[in-house]
């Protein structure tokens, strides 16, 4: 061991004298700039590796850091070993001095390392960075005495015992102040440009300062013993020291220029990953009320995993018409109350299977777990109560600005299974929904049944088969007679009837409000004035019937087409008929409409012969007022009060005030549905003028109906 020592340590055992040496100031200054530069660029560098949450990149940059660092260490050592002049010829050995630089790069990674701090507090621990500074010390002192050890020259090199534990010293206690240093200014990172640059910059200084403070240190315990050089100068492979301290600066230059590159392009996939994050929200979420949109319930819908659940889907009745009355903005403001009741409902709800979303509109659905999965009746009632209370609670009332806006909701709910496919879980409590909304006698709530699948399934099959009737034209027109008060057939009613190809006759009641409901009302209507008017031109052909009137309904979509006059003119035009022997029924919610629009087209149509009767009198909504403001020639009863009139004296009193109401504004009668003679009887007693009934003939086809008259 003492031998061992004495091969490195100065005990007076040298047979040489010493050699002394002196430092060239410049280049003393020039390896603490090259120590600060490199040092300043490790922790710019470092800065990128706070900068990534991901490991693998963290790891990365703080090797890159450690590199940087440890090269300039390095490069500076041997800038050092050039400033240190001495009469001896120096050669360096390249495989120790490239181990060298090892320690030195080691060290810098685990001591940059331990300060990497991705989440506030943004500190390092203070054992740990203490221990740190001591590790990065050691290996600064390591690197500088095994690249000394590289030196090779006629002589040998030992090294003073006191000045020797004074570097490693110096070494030790400067390595722990510098990351100190650094700890201390870690927030100030995070604080303006000017105060980064200084928490760089400072902790920068104070590690050259030990780099370079360990260095010449450690050349004060340098002793050369060797025989000078004869000419008395200095001789020194400096090309190595020039050509690391230059590839140092090379590599420092690189990593400024890669950091900059690097937050670039970080600061470019940032960015995008916001820009994704938006379009996912906007993907996902609805953008009013925050809640989950469509797409994000059919995709939660898709993810449940358990046993059984339900969806409910609440929809705000009569919503249009809070919008139509005070604006958008109003309804958008109920839209927002709505779903932040919704969220205080589940707020303290833990199950992660409930959720909320908007589906559009004015709907809104939630998904509930199913308790009892065995007993299906007990789950139905605990869901049931708790939308009931759902339910309740969205029918409180709503300040809405200046006002306060009560409103109804209608519920839709169905049971499912988990895995169960998401669309048709929708479509069961859409369904659920529409029989809810159209029962109006009903709590509002509608649980799913599979017949309401089945409905849905005939009526959509009913759509196409009508929608294809009409573009064959296989829809019938039939007529019913309408007679006066001697008996004699005056005129008829046009009626549509639907011989369907493999279900026979389909009744009017099914597949008209199916029309009205499809928009299909529209085609419908052109096909029945088309075929109307055709058949009053065939009438005016024969002597018998060419002064018979055809009453021919209108729906209140029709009426309302803003070609409907020109429409009907075009057809009067083209057949040639007699726009008198023409009569439009129309029913009362042809008035809820514009009523000003309304009489203009009545108008404009009697002013060329047309007339008009009111259809269903007494089953609508309509003011009395409007029977004198629009030009109508007759009021037609309605089947219902005529059925009964005989045996309710309500509805026989009834009759007989519409009947005077008529005959006081100089407008005709007609009763619809008279089926017997007493029915008649009773009728005529009180002065109707027309009638129509099964008494008088059944609607039939125009060629049975013309060999009626014969």
């Amino acid at each position: 061991m003492n031998e061992l020592l004495k091969t490195f340590l100065d005990f007076g055992q040298a047979n040489q004298g010493v050699v002394i040496g002196d430092h060239n100031l410049p280049l003393v200054l020039l390896s603490y700039f090259v120590a600060l530069l490199g040092v300043y660029t490790s922790l710019l560098t470092l800065t990128r590796a706070n900068s990534y949450r991901q490991p693998k990149f963290r790891r990365m940059w703080i090797f890159i850091s450690a590199c940087i660092a440890g090269i300039t260490v390095w490069s500076m050592h041997f800038i050092g070993m050039i400033a240190f002049q001495i009469p001896v010829t120096i050669k360096h050995h390249v495989g120790i001095t490239l181990v060298s630089v090892l320690p030195a790069i080691f060290a810098n990674w685990y001591a940059l390392g331990t300060q990497v701090k991705v989440d506030a507090p943004f500190q390092a621990g203070l054992i740990k960075t203490i221990f740190a500074g001591l590790i990065l010390g050691l290996g600064i002192g390591a690197m500088h005495y095994i690249g000394m050890a590289a030196m090779q020259f006629n002589g040998v090199l030992l090294y003073d015992v006191r000045w020797f534990v004074k570097s490693i010293i110096v070494a030790l206690l400067l390595g722990t102040i510098a990351m100190l240093t650094y700890r201390a200014m870690a927030e100030w990172a995070r604080r303006t440009e000017l105060e980064r640059l200084f928490s760089r910059l400072l902790p920068a200084a104070i590690i050259a300062l030990a780099i370079s403070g360990m260095h010449y240190t450690a050349m004060f315990a340098a002793r050369f013993y060797a025989t000078p050089y004869n000419s008395g100068g200095h001789q020194h492979d400096d090309w190595l020291a020039y050509t690391i301290g230059f590839a140092a600066m090379l590599a420092a230059i690189a990593a400024v220029i890669g950091t900059l590159v690097d937050k670039r392009l970080y600061t470019q996939a940032k960015s995008q990953k916001a820009a994704d994050k938006i379009i996912h929200n906007l993907a996902t979420q609805d953008s009013l009320t925050g809640l989950a949109n469509r797409q994000m319930l059919l995709d939660k819908l898709q993810q449940l995993t358990g046993y059984h659940f339900a969806l409910a889907i609440f929809d705000l009745d009569k919503f249009k018409a809070l919008n139509n009355t005070y604006g958008a903005s109003y309804g958008d403001l109920m839209l927002q109350q709505v779903a932040k009741r919704l969220r205080n409902v589940f707020a303290t709800e833990t199950n992660s299977s409930s959720f909320v979303s908007r589906l559009g509109g004015n709907e809104f659905a939630i998904i509930l777990p199913c308790p009892h999965e065995a007993d299906v009746a007990a789950s139905e009632n605990t869901v049931l109560l708790l939308i009931k209370d759902i339910q309740m609670q969205l029918e409180q009332s709503y300040q809405l600005g200046h006002f306060t806006h009560l409103s109804t909701v209608s519920v839709g709910i169905t049971r499912f299974s988990a895995g169960s496919d998401a669309d048709t879980v929708l479509g069961q409590a859409s369904l659920a929904l529409a029989h809810a909304k159209n029962d109006h006698h009903h709590s509002g709530i509608e649980i799913f049944r599979t017949e309401f699948a089945e409905q849905a399934t005939q009526r959509i099959n009913l759509e196409h088969d009508l929608r294809l009737a009409i573009e064959k034209q296989e829809l019938q027109l039939y007529v019913q007679a309408q007679v006066n008060s001697d008996d004699q057939v005056v005129g008829a009613e046009a009626l549509l009837r639907w011989p369907h190809p493999k279900h026979g006759f389909i009744s009017p009641a099914e597949f008209i409000p199916l029309a009205e409901e499809t928009g299909l009302i529209i085609s419908l209507g052109h096909l029945i004035i088309e075929q109307a008017c055709e058949l009053l031109n065939n009438w005016q052909q024969q002597p018998q019937t060419q002064q018979l009137t055809l009453a021919v309904n209108v729906s209140g979509h029709q009426f309302q087409q803003p070609d409907f006059v020109q429409g009907l003119l075009a057809q009067i035009k083209y057949h040639g008929i007699q726009p008198h022997l023409l009569k439009l029924e129309v029913t009362e919610s042809v008035m809820v409409h514009d009523v000003d629009l309304v009489a203009e087209k009545m108008n404009e149509l009697q002013r060329i012969g047309v007339h008009f009767a009111i259809d269903d009198f007494g089953t609508g909504y309509s003011s009395m007022a409007y029977l004198a403001e629009l030009p109508f020639e007759t009021l037609k009863i309605d089947l219902s009060f005529i059925r009964d009139m005989l045996t309710q004296p309500s509805m026989a009193s009834i009759v007989r005030a519409m009947i005077q109401l008529a005959h006081s504004l100089d407008l005709k009668i007609i009763a619809e549905g008279v089926e017997t003679q007493a029915q008649r009887d009773y009728l005529a007693a009180h002065g109707c003028d027309l009638y129509q009934g099964y008494l008088f003939g059944r609607p039939a086809p125009a060629s049975d109906f013309l060999k009626s008259l014969s």
